[in-house]
């Protein structure tokens, strides 16, 4: 057994400027240095993020970094996490900050329950003015719980694709739009992880968190919930969700292709235990653990169906309509028509039913499906003058 408690592990791409702030929210933490180790992986950064980390392990010896080419988050993640010697582990980001009781408060919670993963909120700060910090404050849900219940666990798994389906436990409704899909208002036993190969999908570079989290909450037995505010994460900082992406399409299209791999195999598993052909199934004593009702099967589709359409909104505002995009008019409306007219955003679009949306979805769904691509501009606009305003 480690002698660490948690191993945090914190990729890192041109994070200078908020390094300072993000490792004194480590070393300020109420558990005991000697209880927990730190791991940056440097993935190829071109500013002085590498030098600055060289400089922390120096002087604190429960810190590690790990320098390598640039291979994306999924992969620096991976690399801290084959190093990882915790008994559990938290994956944060370097533009985000720590409360003092991040990690005392997560593992004690994880111990006094053996949960395979456990789930805690997070403060969401934006810089609205100079000096000032709006701060949202929405849990996951109302109050603690610790559930085995198979059903519930899928009903977080589909929240995870789109935080506006509804999840449950018990009596016990989750909050809607507060997402579940990062990894760091988490904290995961390792050896679940290492029993169930879960890994981020190193060739994705984009959502490899949500597609790690999928998979992850798919083979846990057990997850507990405590609202409690232990994460502070900062809107706005990060390149990667925010930046011009050229190739924003291709790469979600691969974040689908995989998604729909993981969905079939359920739905292969529940065929296969419809039938009780267990002997086709890997291992037979976990099956009812496996086992979705068509229902669930449902409904994980349409979770499915609104990612592609969330992930097609997100596109015009970091792609299609991006102030950085050098095409014009009419190829930017031709390239819209051609990619909702393709796979998997035509099946998508066929199959979603609505009332599954969130409202101001369901204005880009049927905009899409009318091919309105004056109406997406104009939503895409009013989005953007209302996020700019929030900045005033």
């Amino acid at each position: 057994m480690s002698d660490k408690k948690v191993s945090m592990i914190v990729p890192v791409y041109n994070s200078a400027r908020y390094l300072a702030g993000f490792v004194d929210s480590i070393i300020t933490q109420t558990m005991p240095q000697s209880d927990y180790e730190v791991i940056f992986v440097d993935d190829g950064s071109s500013d002085n993020s590498g030098d600055i980390l060289d400089k922390c392990v120096s002087q604190y010896g429960f810190m590690q970094v790990i320098h390598q080419w640039n291979s994306g988050p999924a992969a620096a993640r991976n690399a801290g996490l084959k190093k990882a010697t915790g008994e559990y582990v938290a994956f944060v980001d370097p533009d985000d900050l720590l409360t003092e009781k991040y990690l005392e408060s997560s593992y004690t919670k994880a111990t006094e329950t053996g949960a395979d993963i456990v789930l805690f909120d997070a403060y969401r700060e934006t810089n609205a003015a100079p000096a000032y910090i709006k701060r949202e404050l929405t849990p996951h849900a109302d109050y603690a719980f610790l559930t085995d219940d198979p059903s519930s666990i899928r009903s977080m798994q589909m929240q995870i694709l789109y935080p506006y389906m509804p999840a449950h436990v018990a009596d016990l409704t989750f909050h809607r739009n507060v997402p579940l899909a990062a990894p760091w208002d988490k904290l995961y036993r390792r050896q679940f992880l290492i029993d169930n190969d879960l890994y981020f999908p190193r060739d994705l570079r984009v959502l490899d968190d949500m597609c790690f989290n999928f998979r992850a909450f798919g083979a846990a037995r057990t997850i507990y919930y405590f609202p409690t505010f232990l994460y502070r994460y900062r809107v706005g900082n990060s390149s990667i969700t925010t930046s011009y992406r050229t190739d924003r399409i291709i790469q979600d299209k691969k974040v689908f292709d995989y998604l729909e791999k993981e969905i079939a195999t359920i739905a292969s598993m529940n065929e296969k235990y419809n039938n009780k052909d267990n002997t086709e199934i890997d291992n037979p004593e976990d099956a009812s653990l496996k086992h979705v009702s068509n229902n669930e099967l449902l409904h994980l589709k349409q979770s499915f169906y609104a990612r592609i359409i969330k992930s097609f909104a997100i596109a015009t505002k970091l792609y299609f309509f991006n102030p950085g995009n050098p095409k014009n008019q009419q190829q930017v409306r031709t390239e819209i028509i051609d990619c909702l007219s393709s796979v998997p955003y035509k099946t998508a679009l066929t199959g979603i039913r609505l009332h599954n949306l969130e409202p101001k979805l369901i204005a880009v769904a049927l905009a899409c499906k009318l091919r309105a691509v004056g109406a997406l501009k104009m939503m895409y606009r009013l989005q953007y003058n209302i996020a700019n305003w929030g900045r005033l």
